[in-house]
């Protein structure tokens, strides 16, 4: 056997079990070393300076996935919320538009309550519950008829001024032919000097217009017109119209004003009935 292949006296002679039990020797020996004299303390501190690197790049992968599976349930979490916040603004926008239509109508119905009575007139007030859906007449249906007093031929108003008149009666409801219609006329006068003149309607509920106007009126832009009462229909003073302008004429001897109506044609729902009073 060549010298190479032998192996050193002590190896060969120690078995397994010393070689255990000198090992497990040397660490208690060590431990009761470290703990009484902390003598390990600076063998811990470099073993760490090398071995916390390492730990960081080991931790580091599953750092980032736990990070990025936050930052997605989180993202998904405020997705949510902002779908539910917009859902919310959307009902809350519908609701505070309900509301301001209540609180307007109800404030036009206090208005329409409050007008000042008219010598030998009773208000009927009435609702707009149908409108004409024919476009070359401007018509509309009221809750008021025969069996609350309604007749043809009245006058029908608005807090701002006057807006049709009756033109057909039935039981439980009306025909109100507004203003604006092409056959629909009243008669007028200025405010400001007292000229009478026939105010017709267009087809549109933003205007009016004075046919047949003679070239030295003295109509201005901004004028007021009011009924003058004239007809029998209408009771004088109901604001009618504003003047906007006046056109000249091209083909004929006649100018012609454009007003726009002063109550609300064609905008609100509530509307009161002219009714002369009864007579004991």
């Amino acid at each position: 056997m060549s010298p190479a292949t032998q192996a050193p006296l002590f190896v060969r002679e120690m078995g397994l079990t010393t070689r255990f039990g000198l090992y497990l020797l040397v660490c208690l020996i060590l431990m009761a070393v470290d703990s009484r004299y902390s003598a390990m303390s600076v063998v811990r501190t470099g073993i760490n300076a090398v071995v916390h690197p390492a730990q960081q790049v080991l931790v580091w992968p599953f750092e980032f996935l736990a990070d990025a599976g936050g930052f997605f349930t989180v993202h998904n979490d405020l997705v949510r919320e902002r779908d539910r916040l917009l859902q919310e603004r959307g009902q809350l926008r519908a609701r505070l538009q309900e509301y301001q239509a209540l609180k307007s109508e109800n404030e036009r119905l206090h208005t329409l309550a409050g007008l000042p009575p008219a010598p030998g007139l009773h208000r009927v007030q009435a609702e707009i519950i149908r409108a004409d859906q024919d476009p070359f007449t401007r018509k509309v249906i009221v809750n008021r008829g025969s069996l609350h007093g309604v007749v043809a031929g009245r006058p029908v108003i608005d807090e701002l001024g006057l807006i049709g008149q009756v033109t057909q009666v039935f039981p439980a409801s009306s025909e109100v032919t507004l203003l604006t219609d092409h056959n629909q006329s009243a008669p007028v006068q200025a405010m400001r000097n007292g000229m009478r003149i026939l105010v017709s309607g267009m087809g549109s509920d933003s205007l009016l217009e004075v046919r047949y106007l003679d070239l030295h009126a003295d109509l201005k832009p901004g004028d007021i017109l009011l009924t003058s009462g004239l007809d029998g229909i209408y009771p004088a003073g109901i604001p009618v119209a504003r003047v906007l302008q006046i056109e000249l004429p091209r083909h004929n001897p006649f100018a012609r004003a454009i007003c726009q109506p002063l109550g609300g044609v064609g905008q609100h729902r509530h509307v009161v009935i002219l009714m002369p009073e009864k007579r004991a």
